[in-house]
C-alpha cells in the first residue's frame, strides 16, 4: 500500500472531489484517479462510487 494513495483517499473522502483532492496534492485528475484505482486494487474492494457529477464513499470506503 502506497502512502501517496492513502493521502489522496483521505482528501477525496473529505472533499468528495477527485480533481480538487488531486490538485491539493499536486496531482492531475487523471493521476489521482489512477492512484485511487491502484489503492482499490491493492485492497480488493471498491472504496469510492464515481460518476461524472458525483463522488461518494462506498460502505467499505467509509469503514476504511
Amino acid at each position: 500500500m502506497n502512502i501517496k494513495h492513502l493521502r489522496l483517499f483521505i482528501r477525496v473522502a473529505a472533499t468528495h472531489n477527485i480533481s480538487m483532492a488531486g490538485e491539493e496534492l499536486g496531482l492531475s485528475a487523471a493521476l489521482a484517479s489512477s492512484y485511487l484505482n491502484k489503492l482499490e486494487e491493492s485492497l480488493g474492494v471498491r472504496l469510492i462510487h464515481r460518476t461524472t457529477r458525483k463522488v461518494s464513499l462506498t460502505a467499505e470506503g467509509q469503514a476504511f
